[in-house]
C-alpha cells in the first residue's frame, strides 16, 4: 500500500479486487457478498496496534479492518487478527512477503507457504493482500500468485488494487488502450471474485467529471462478470483534495448504494505515515497522534446507515440505474419508479426467492441543499414501504394526492423503498 502514495502525490485513485470466483458459488471462501462489508485504507500503526483501537473501529460501524500503511510485521499482524476476533471484525492483512509473480521461482512459492502457514487458520482472517495500483503489464505474473495462493488456502483470497478512471490521464500508467480494456484484462486474468475501486471525487478546483463513468463501468463489468464490487471513497483531505463536509461524505456513501456495490471503504482511516508533501494531510478519521478527528464521529453515523441499508439489500440483484434531473449523465427510458423532480440517482433491485419485490436506492445528487419530491410507482395499486436504517424495519408509505409517494432526502442523502 506504500505504493499508493507515490501514485497519490498525481492525483490518483485505485480500483481493488479479490481473487476467486462471485456470488457464484464458492463455498470455501469466507467471504459473503450478501453480507455488506464496511471498511478503510491505512489502519493503526504498529505502536498503536492495541485492543482499544480496534474496539473504536468496530464502534464506528466497520466490519473489516485492512491494514496500516505498509503492512506490519508477522507478530503484530497476528495480534491484529486476535484484536478483530475480539470486537467481532474481519481482517485484510499484508505480509511483506507476498510475492508479486511467481514463474519458476520456488522460493515465492516457499513464501505463500510460510504466510498460509502463518495466519490461515485464524477464524477473523477474510483475505490477505498482495499489491497496490499495478499496470497491465504485472497481470499475468499476479495471477500465478493468486492462483497458487487459492490453491493454499481456498478460504481466504488475495487482495489488489488497481487505478481508476482518471489512471488515464498518466501515459502508460494503465498499460492498456482505454480504462474499461484495463479493467476487463484483470478481470479475465485473475480471476477476481469481488471488484472494488477508489475513486476521490472532491478536488479543490471542484468535483471529478468522471465520478459516475466510473460507478457506471465498474458496475457495467461486475454486473456482466456476476460479481459483486466495491467502491472505496474519499475521507482525508490531501494535496488538491479538499475537507469534506458531511453531506459531502453522505453523497458518496449513498450513491455508492444506489449503483449496487456491496462495499464501502473510506481513504483514510488513520491519518498515514512517510507520504510525500505531509503539511497538506488533514482530516483522516483518527490523527497521527491517535485523537478523533470530526470525521470519526460523522462516518460512524453514516456507517450505520449504509450498513443496515447495505444489508437489506443483500438477497437483492442490481438491475439497473439511472439519473433524474438536471446533469443527468446515466439515462433510461422505462423505469417501475419514475420521480417527478429533484437530482436523483436511482438503483433498481429484484429481490431474490418468493418475495421477488422491487426495490429502490434514491440518492439525492445535490450534497448542498436536501430535496423534496416525490415518485410514481407502477403498478399504482402496489404498497410501497420505506426502510428505516436506525430500526432496521419496513413501513407502509401513503400516497400524496397525485398517487406519488413522498420523497424527502437531506443534501447527499438517500432513501430505500421497496414494493
Amino acid at each position: 500500500m506504500i505504493v499508493r502514495l507515490i501514485l497519490i502525490a498525481s492525483c490518483f485513485c485505485a480500483l481493488a479486487i479479490i481473487s476467486t470466483p462471485a456470488h457464484a458459488a464458492d463455498d470455501t471462501s469466507v467471504y459473503n457478498p450478501d453480507e455488506f462489508t464496511i471498511s478503510y485504507w491505512s489502519g493503526p500503526p504498529a505502536d498503536f496496534n492495541t485492543g482499544e483501537r480496534y474496539k473504536e473501529i468496530a464502534e464506528a460501524n466497520f466490519n473489516v479492518a485492512l491494514p496500516a500503511d505498509g503492512g506490519l510485521a508477522v507478530t503484530d499482524n497476528k495480534k491484529m487478527l486476535d484484536f478483530c476476533k475480539a470486537n467481532g471484525l474481519k481482517a485484510i492483512i499484508y505480509d511483506g512477503r507476498m510475492p508479486r509473480e511467481i514463474g519458476n521461482n520456488a522460493e515465492a512459492k516457499k513464501a505463500i507457504d510460510a504466510i498460509v502457514a502463518d495466519y490461515a487458520t485464524h477464524p477473523a482472517l477474510l483475505g490477505y493482500s498482495i499489491t497496490d495500483e499495478p499496470g497491465a503489464g504485472a497481470f499475468d505474473g499476479l495471477a500465478q500468485v493468486v492462483a497458487y495462493l487459492k490453491e493454499k488456502d481456498p478460504k481466504h483470497p488475495g487482495f489488489i488494487n488497481l487505478m481508476p478512471t482518471y489512471g488515464r490521464e498518466f501515459p502508460g500508467a494503465l498499460g492498456t488502450k482505454t480504462y474499461e480494456e484495463y479493467v476487463r484484462l484483470f478481470v479475465d486474468k485473475v480471476k477476481p471474485f469481488v471488484v472494488s475501486y477508489d475513486h476521490y471525487h472532491f478536488t479543490n478546483e471542484g468535483d471529478r467529471a468522471d465520478f459516475f463513468e466510473n460507478l457506471e463501468t465498474i458496475r457495467r463489468i461486475a454486473h456482466e462478470k456476476n460479481l459483486p464490487f466495491w467502491n472505496i471513497v474519499l475521507v482525508t483531505q490531501h494535496f488538491g483534495y479538499r475537507h469534506l463536509t458531511e453531506p459531502e461524505l453522505r453523497f458518496e456513501a449513498m450513491q455508492t448504494l444506489a449503483f449496487g456495490a456491496r462495499g464501502l471503504l473510506w481513504f483514510t482511516y488513520w491519518m498515514p505515515r512517510g507520504v510525500p508533501a505531509p503539511e497538506s494531510w488533514k482530516h483522516s478519521l483518527i490523527l497521527a497522534d491517535g485523537s478523533r478527528d470530526p470525521h470519526y464521529d460523522m462516518v460512524k453515523a453514516i456507517n450505520a446507515d449504509v450498513k443496515a441499508i447495505g444489508d437489506a439489500l443483500g438477497n437483492c440483484d442490481s438491475t439497473a440505474v439511472f439519473h433524474h434531473g438536471e446533469g443527468a449523465t446515466i439515462k433510461m427510458t422505462a423505469s417501475p419508479i419514475v420521480p417527478t423532480g429533484g437530482k436523483l440517482t436511482v438503483g433498481l433491485f429484484k429481490q431474490r426467492g418468493d418475495g421477488k419485490k422491487t426495490l429502490a436506492m434514491i440518492a439525492n445528487r445535490d450534497y448542498k441543499q436536501a430535496v423534496a419530491t416525490s415518485a410514481v410507482v407502477q403498478p399504482a395499486t402496489a404498497t410501497v414501504e420505506v426502510f428505516d436504517p436506525a430500526k432496521k424495519t419496513w413501513s407502509p408509505v401513503q400516497h400524496d394526492a397525485n398517487a406519488a409517494v413522498p420523497i424527502n432526502l437531506p443534501a447527499g442523502g438517500g432513501v430505500l423503498l421497496r414494493w
